[in-house]
């Protein structure tokens, strides 16, 4: 079973959750980190706690798929992340169990290179998959940047 490397929560605004992560939740502030694409910028915070790391998701674009999720359902638990050793491998291991893919692997959230499920052919809870790049090494050609 792949290792969880963490929860993602969608948020329409990153400021307004510090305290509830920091004072009531008792979770740690450990990195931002802003990416900008044509169209959207998506800022992420990561928190973590003993054993555990909270991702909160903001995107500047309202019609991007996770500002879609936040108008359909409300802020919160999004997606669960795990680290997979072969990113290409798993997808091909789960798309042959019938889970569709709605990310082309693409460089992404620290240092990693990621994709997501479809939740409709994942039990109904998105999933990220993240292949970590050893430091020092290149983004894979394969991977989106």
């Amino acid at each position: 079973m792949p290792k969880v490397d963490h929860l993602g929560y969608a948020v329409s605004n990153l400021d307004e959750k510090k305290n509830v992560m920091e004072d009531l939740l008792g979770f740690g502030f450990l990195e931002r980190r802003v990416y900008e694409r044509p169209g959207n910028t998506a800022r992420l915070d990561f928190y973590g706690a003993e054993g555990a790391v909270m991702e909160l998701v903001e995107m500047s674009d309202p019609d991007a798929p996770l500002n879609r999720f936040i108008a359909a359902r409300g802020e919160g638990l999004h997606h669960i992340c795990f680290v997979v050793d072969d990113l290409r491998a798993t997808m091909a291991e789960w798309e042959a169990k019938g889970v569709e893919f709605v990310l082309a692997p693409t460089y992404g959230s620290r240092g990693g290179v990621i994709t997501f499920t479809n939740a409709a052919t994942t039990g109904g809870l998105a999933v990220e998959l993240i292949q970590y790049i050893p430091e020092g090494e290149e983004v894979p050609d394969w991977a989106q940047k």
